[in-house]
């Protein structure tokens, strides 16, 4: 079987995925033969990811790392397993939402292997152009679309996937919940920079907040729910095995 191709949007999702073999074109290797792209937060840096991957010969394509709550239900550190991908926000008159459906077998493969252990959702992840920042916005995007949680590079992920004729699944754990509204600050210091630029140097990340010191207290409550969904990723990788869509098969 072809190996799977990851789109991580960040470092820190790619790096919970286990020991990676830095490889040519920005790619990394996993030991399983798995490719990972860490591709920059965005729907564009996602497609140019999946195609990529596509290109350097793999066969499924998974959207690894964490996501926004908009189901007021979920926790911080729940894993979503969503069966489809919704893209087109926000509604747009003549615009019908477009829909991508997820691998069933892979999605329940994923679900099956970590019943029991992790704090599971489905339902439909919505991936927005933006970041879904404040608690009024997500209401609203749960009202209108039912999604559970968003992201903002699954649809362009699994739009590339259909295109081919790939399996695809989004594996995505729970950081800010529907309550959470982040800081216009907060969210300047979480916006990496382009993909390829290079990673920011720590003073540009805390400038931000030394301009706005009250926003100190969300900060810290993010760092906890960072905590929280990193430990949730790791184990999602360790006990799931991510990468493998299918079940073993006599001799694998």
């Amino acid at each position: 079987m072809s190996a799977t191709g990851v789109v991580a949007a960040l470092e820190f999702e790619a790096r919970d995925l286990g020991k990676r073999r830095r490889g040519g074109a920005g790619l990394s290797s996993l030991p399983d033969g798995s490719l990972v792209s860490v591709c920059g937060i965005g729907g564009e840096n996602a497609e140019r990811a999946a195609r990529q991957l596509i290109a350097a010969g793999v066969g499924a394509l998974l959207s690894w790392g964490v996501a926004g709550a908009l189901d007021p239900g979920l926790a911080c550190g729940t894993v979503v397993l969503p069966t489809e991908i919704l893209h087109g926000w926000p509604p747009r008159a003549g615009a019908p939402q477009r829909r991508f459906e997820t691998c069933r077998t892979w999605r329940e493969r994923l679900a099956g292997a970590l019943l029991g252990h992790a704090r599971l959702a489905a339902g439909a992840l919505l991936t927005s152009p933006v970041p879904a920042a404040a608690a009024g916005l997500k209401a609203r995007m749960f009202e209108e679309t039912g999604a559970v949680a968003v992201d903002m590079e699954s649809a362009a992920v699994a739009e590339v996937a259909a295109g081919h004729g790939l399996p695809f699944v989004a594996l995505r754990v729970i950081l800010d919940t529907a309550r959470d509204s982040l800081p216009e600050s907060i969210l300047r210091t979480l916006v990496p920079a382009a993909a390829g630029s290079g990673p920011r140097r720590a003073w540009s990340l805390l400038w931000p907040l030394l301009r706005a010191p009250a926003d100190l207290g969300a900060l810290l409550r993010l760092a906890a729910q960072y905590r929280i969904a990193r430990r949730s990723l790791s184990d999602c990788a360790r006990r799931a095995e991510p990468t493998r869509p299918l079940g073993r098969t006599a001799g694998a």
